[in-house]
């Protein structure tokens, strides 16, 4: 997770401050993130000299973000890794800008994060109580977040 993190931060920090005309830097509460999307085959496998390959990151991506009370699956209709019909209240939308960096003001709370995509809502994390992507929010307090895309990946 720390690595999650200092990965947000270095990209923040070395996308040639582009992104940082894209955040308001009036948000101090809420969550700062990154959209990327992984796809095709990322299975481990030595390269041609015999190193390992380096982990595959995904490329920053534009997407629209949904951000709801806290779901949970029992809440939702599940087809695949894609959701629709969500019996929870939608708080915010969000959409990340071409760098795949997005901000957005939240009050103190746990929310669920899915991405808009052509065959319904995708989110790919839970808790151990079947919420899906959820997200806390603390008071005067940035949450850091990567969201990854990878639903035409292989691992």
């Amino acid at each position: 997770m720390k690595f999650i993190f200092s990965l947000l931060i270095c990209l923040l920090l070395f996308s040639g401050f582009s992104s940082a005309q894209t955040l308001n830097e009036d948000i101090k509460q809420g969550i700062l993130g990154t959209v990327v999307v992984r796809e095709g085959n990322l299975m481990p496998a030595p390269s041609r000299n015999g190193k390992p390959q380096s982990a595959h990151r995904g490329k920053p991506q534009n997407r629209e973000l949904l951000i709801y009370e806290l779901t949970n699956l029992a809440q939702v209709k599940a087809n695949g890794t894609f959701y629709s019909e969500v019996q929870t209240k939608p708080v915010a939308k969000v959409t990340a800008g071409a760098d795949g960096i997005f901000q957005v003001f939240l009050k103190p709370g746990r929310y669920t994060v899915f991405s808009q995509e052509p065959q319904g809502l995708f989110a790919n994390q839970f808790d151990g109580n079947g919420n899906i992507f959820p997200v806390e929010v603390v008071a005067d307090r940035l949450t850091l977040v990567e969201f990854v895309i990878d639903y035409n990946a292989s691992y």
